[in-house]
């Protein structure tokens, strides 16, 4: 079982590289990358432990609020960009499923 830390340390491990991988890895984007995973990430996680009823619907639906969060925060940020929302979402579904195999 994986942990609300070690899913947050997981989440920045693979979004990180993979928005670099693309393109965002000036240290502005890379501190900003980190920091929105860290908040959204640790937000999700009580939400789900403390509010939300953990089912596969509610799950989705969170994750898709973290999406929409994380792009807003990013288009804030950095610009608004359509492709920075689709790597914003491809990040999420790579961690999503990483966690899901290792739980």
């Amino acid at each position: 079982m994986v942990g609300i830390f070690q899913a947050c340390v997981l989440t920045v491990l693979i979004e990180t590289p993979f928005l670099s991988f693309w393109g965002y890895r000036r240290p502005r984007e890379l501190a900003l990358i980190v920091c929105t995973n860290v908040f959204t990430n640790l937000l999700l996680s009580l939400c789900l432990f403390t509010v939300l009823p953990r089912s596969p619907l509610w799950i989705l639906a969170a994750e898709a609020a973290i999406v929409w969060g994380e792009a807003a925060i990013y288009a804030r940020a950095l610009g608004p960009s359509g492709r920075l929302y689709l790597l914003t979402f491809l990040a999420n579904c790579l961690s999503f499923g990483i966690g899901l195999l290792l739980t």
